[in-house]
C-alpha cells in the first residue's frame, strides 16, 4: 500500500513523473502504530518548484492570476464538502460498510463511472472517519467527559477544533493566511483520487505561506519525527533506572559524577526499550524486514558529541571512560598459556567470573553462576575490495 502511494500516486515511478499534486521532488513518512495496533503514516511532500512560504505570499499579492491558478489548485487537490448529489447512509448501513469496506472501486471506463463514483466516495468518507463526529478521543485531554457535555460545550471542547467555520471561497488575509474553501463544517481534508483508491482515513494540509506557513512546516516536521513513546513510559524507565543504580550503589549521594550520570542514562535507555510495547504488526514488520520509514531522499549521520567538540574543544571536550592502568593488571592463566600460540590476527579474550569458595561447595549452581567463556575474534587483516560480480 505505501509503495503504491509512492511509486503511482505520489508518480515516482511513473514515466511522466507526475502525481495527483503534482512533480513531487522528495518525500518523507514514518509509520507508527496506534495503542490498538492499527497502523497509520505520516507524510511531508516537497513538490518540485514549490516557492518558500515567504516567496510564495510575496507572488501572490504581486500577481492576480498566480493566486487565481494557486487557489484553483488547491481546491482541485484537497475538498473539503461532501460531493454533491449525494445521501449519507443509515446508521446501521454505515456500521456494514464498515465491516466490508476495501473492495474494488468503480472502473473509469465504465459506463456508468460518472454516476457512481460520486456516492461510492462519499460511502467510503463517511465508513473511514472522514467527516467527524464527537467521541472520547476530542475529550481525553478534559477533566470532563462526552456524556457530560451539551452539544454546545462538544463542539467548544474538541480538541481536533470541530466544527470549522465555513469558507464560501479560497482566501488569504493580509499575514499570508490562506483559508481553503470548506462547505462542511466537520469533513476532514481529503483527496478525491487517494481517499478512493485507498478507501481509509486521511487528513490533507497544504503548508501555506507567510508566517502561519512556516510555523505549520515546523509543526509538521515534528509531529512526523515526533517520538512513539509517551511521558509515563519515560517517567516510570527513569525511576526504574534510579532504583537499580541506587541498588548497585547504596553510597550514591546527590554529587554524580560523569561516569555515574553516564551509567544513569544507559540504564534509562535500556529500561525505555523494555517497557516500549510493540504491536504484532510492529513486530510482524520487524521480523520481515520492513522499515517504519519511507523516503526516496538520502540522509547523512551525524553524532552531536562528536560535532559539538569539533566546533568548541574547550566546551564540549572529548569524554572518556576511566580506565584501570593496564601496567597493574595481572594475565590469567588463560592468557598465558593460549596466547602464544594464536596466530597474529587473532585476539581472543576470556570473561571467567570469580567463583567464591563457600559457592563451590555448593551442590547446585544456578546457570549464572557457572564460569562463562567469552569469544571475540576480530579479523584486522581482512579487507574486502571491488564490487560483487
Amino acid at each position: 500500500m505505501i509503495d503504491q502511494f509512492t511509486q503511482l500516486f505520489l508518480g515516482f515511478e511513473r514515466a511522466c513523473k507526475h502525481g495527483v499534486f503534482g512533480r513531487v521532488k522528495h518525500y518523507y513518512g514514518v509509520i507508527e502504530a496506534q495503542n490498538r495496533g492499527s497502523l497509520h503514516g505520516h507524510f511531508v511532500v516537497w513538490l518540485d518548484g514549490a516557492l518558500s512560504p515567504k516567496h510564495l505570499h510575496e507572488k501572490v499579492l504581486e500577481s492576480e492570476i498566480f493566486k487565481k491558478q494557486l487557489f484553483d489548485w488547491l481546491e482541485s487537490i484537497i475538498k473539503h464538502d461532501l460531493p454533491p448529489d449525494t445521501r449519507s447512509l443509515s446508521s446501521h448501513s454505515k456500521f456494514q460498510q464498515k465491516e466490508c469496506l476495501l473492495g474494488r472501486p468503480p472502473h473509469p471506463d465504465e459506463a456508468t463511472f460518472t454516476s457512481s463514483w460520486p456516492q461510492f466516495l462519499r460511502e467510503v468518507l463517511d465508513a473511514s472517519g472522514n467527516v467527524h463526529e464527537h467521541n472520547d478521543t476530542c475529550f481525553k485531554k478534559t477533566p470532563f467527559s462526552m456524556l457530560s457535555l451539551d452539544p454546545q460545550d462538544r463542539d467548544r471542547l474538541c480538541r481536533f477544533n470541530y466544527p470549522i467555520p465555513l469558507v464560501p471561497a479560497t482566501s488569504m488575509d493580509e499575514h499570508g493566511k490562506i483559508s481553503l474553501k470548506r462547505l462542511d463544517a466537520n469533513v476532514v481534508g481529503y483527496n478525491p483520487t487517494i481517499s478512493g483508491a485507498f478507501q481509509c482515513n486521511t487528513d490533507i494540509k497544504f503548508v501555506g505561506s507567510g508566517p502561519l506557513g512556516m510555523a505549520l512546516s515546523i509543526y509538521i516536521t515534528h509531529y512526523t519525527a515526533k517520538s512513539s513513546l509517551d511521558s509515563a513510559i519515560i517517567m516510570s524507565a527513569l525511576a526504574a533506572a534510579m532504583k537499580s543504580l541506587r541498588s548497585t550503589n547504596p553510597d550514591l549521594t546527590a554529587s554524580y559524577d560523569d561516569q555515574q550520570c553516564r551509567r544513569l542514562l544507559l540504564k534509562t535507555l535500556n529500561q525505555i526499550n523494555g517497557r516500549r510495547e510493540l504491536s504484532g504488526q510492529q513486530v510482524a514488520c520487524a521480523l520481515l524486514g520492513i522499515p517504519n520509514h519511507v523516503t526516496d531522499a538520502r540522509f547523512a549521520v551525524f553524532y552531536w558529541s562528536k560535532l559539538l567538540t569539533w566546533i568548541s574543544p574547550e566546551l564540549f571536550p572529548v569524554y572518556k571512560t576511566p580506565r584501570p592502568d593496564p601496567s597493574n593488571a595481572q594475565p590469567t592463566r588463560f592468557e598465558q598459556f593460549i596466547y602464544p600460540v594464536l596466530p597474529a590476527y587473532l585476539q581472543i579474550k576470556f570473561a571467567v567470573p570469580r567463583i567464591s569458595p563457600s559457592l563451590r561447595k555448593k551442590t547446585s549452581m544456578k546457570y549464572s553462576q557457572l564460569p562463562r567463556f567469552t569469544l571475540h575474534i576480530c579479523f584486522e587483516y581482512l579487507v574486502l575490495q571491488g564490487q560483487p560480480q
